[in-house]
């Protein structure tokens, strides 16, 4: 089952917000932080840390409960480069500061045609998407994470590592010889099965 089984619903007065903004044929990305949405990207944050349980949509590592900073709205699509889908439910998560650093406006989609705005209906289909949609995929389908480590099982998994740097904090710290040993056990035991 993917993370997110339920999109955000706009109440009434953002909905209505939301549909006047759409309207402006001098829209940008850069509206989304306009200070009158701040009420709507409190409703996308909110609902999203409660359907992802706390749990980036990426690197599944936790984030904010309160701080805005370290819950960021994430477009899977990015705005910057699919501005028609800026406001779209399904286009919508929340991740932590460092995922959304790292995958900035990377391309999400696989068959991403040179003009983006040709592209008038949200696309469902998980196979037309380059990373784990957390709408989409089911997560342990193309990624395991053991630990620090994250274990690419698909090409979409290995383009989400990739794309968000899962594996940052191995890059950082390096992997000490207690860390590797930690990470032996842990891969072990997520091979036989053994939560304990």
């Amino acid at each position: 089952m993917p993370l997110i089984n339920s999109p955000v619903i706009f109440s009434a007065k953002v909905a209505l917000k939301v549909e006047e903004i759409k309207k402006d044929k001098e829209l940008s990305h850069t509206r989304w932080s306009d200070d009158d949405l701040e009420d709507m990207r409190r409703e996308v944050r909110n609902h999203y840390r409660r359907e992802q349980k706390l749990s980036c949509a990426y690197c599944r590592s936790d984030i904010g409960a309160i701080a805005a900073a370290n819950s960021p709205v994430e477009h899977i699509l990015p705005k910057s480069k699919y501005i028609q889908f800026m406001f779209e439910p399904k286009n919508l998560c929340v991740i932590c500061a460092d995922c959304n650093t790292y995958k900035k406006d990377s391309e999400s989609l696989l068959d991403s045609p040179l003009d983006r705005n040709a592209i008038k209906i949200y696309p469902l289909q998980s196979h037309r998407y380059r990373l784990v949609h957390p709408h989409l995929d089911e997560y342990a389908e193309h990624i395991k994470k053991v630990q620090y480590l994250y274990i690419s099982i698909s090409k979409k998994g290995r383009y989400t590592i990739y794309a968000c740097n899962l594996n940052r904090i191995l890059e950082e710290l390096g992997v000490s010889e207690e860390l590797f040993e930690d990470l032996g056990t842990a891969l072990e035991r997520a091979r036989f099965g053994d939560s304990g």
